[in-house]
């Protein structure tokens, strides 16, 4: 943990402690999502919901960081993210409305 203090300059304004929490909570996250993504795989289970919200993720970040940045190149990758997840969604609510009809 050591090493993880040397992150933080002396006339730091408090945003790069932002960035390193915000790295380690992402982390943090994503490793949960593939937890939960493999014990879905191991009972059967669909994984299409944690996938939304991992999109759904992506494209905020993307877009949050288009914001800070400028860099075209986050706003690509937040809207193609946001049009994924809005796909996938779209798929997942009518797959399951069909599956209602027929159980």
């Amino acid at each position: 943990m050591e090493k993880f203090k040397n992150w933080l300059l002396p006339e730091d304004d408090g945003r790069e402690a932002e960035l390193t929490a915000g790295l380690f909570g992402e982390l943090g996250m994503l490793l949960s999502f593939v937890g939960v993504g493999i014990y879905n795989i191991v009972k059967g289970k669909d994984n299409q919901p944690l996938l939304i919200v991992i999109l759904g993720f992506l494209a905020g970040k993307g877009i949050g960081r288009f914001l800070d940045t400028h860099d075209k190149k986050y706003l690509l990758s937040g809207i193609l993210n946001l049009i994924s997840g809005a796909l996938y969604t779209a798929s997942y609510v009518l797959e399951n409305r069909e599956n209602k009809g027929e159980g």
